[in-house]
């Protein structure tokens, strides 16, 4: 008996430390990056969502102290199955560009002024990204790509996620089955 005690306790231990742990589905990445009409396009799988918002920004650690970023949030007229979003797109009717030129962001590690992102430009990485965040703030990985990769992306075909740094070529199809479940 005095035996099993100490056995019991160490168990119960260990079960309750692991129930801490999420062991819910991880965070989605609702969208890959295409090709349409020779500009770069964010699919964006909307898995029944009303609204979505993207972001694109540079991150090659060139600029210090700018973050060159746009972004966008639709709102969705009627209930569709995937919508595009051209990137550095002027606003259309649903849009509203919610990039925040010129605001000064204070990062602990000192300020970072917001530049709106006008241009693809060649040498530089971008990180696409209209994820829906987990608990604890998890992220699912942005799909990051350079100006080289927009020819490797045929029609029907879309750049998604595999993990941070890498993306693969898929079929738009097979990627929108995949996001939504």
């Amino acid at each position: 008996m005095r035996r099993l005690l100490p056995t019991a306790i160490a168990a119960t231990a260990a079960l309750m430390s692991l129930s801490s742990c999420y062991l819910g589905p991880d965070p989605v990445q609702y969208a890959a990056l295409a090709v349409v009409d020779g500009r770069p396009t964010a699919v964006v799988a909307v898995c029944g969502r009303p609204e979505i918002g993207v972001d694109v920004h540079r991150d090659d650690n060139t600029d210090d102290n700018d973050l060159r970023i746009w972004s966008v949030t639709v709102t969705l007229p009627h209930q569709v199955r995937d919508v595009e979003v051209e990137l550095l797109g002027a606003a259309r009717p649903g849009w509203e560009i919610t990039s925040r030129d010129g605001e000064i962001a204070d990062t602990g590690l000192g300020a970072i002024k917001v530049v709106q992102l006008t241009s693809f430009e060649a040498g530089h990485r971008y990180r696409l990204d209209s994820s829906k965040s987990g608990p604890e703030g998890t992220k699912a990985p942005a799909v990051s790509f350079t100006t080289a990769d927009l020819t490797g992306i045929g029609p029907g075909q879309v750049l998604a996620a595999v993990d941070r740094d890498d993306a693969e070529v898929v079929s738009r199809d097979a990627f929108v089955k995949d996001s939504c479940g």
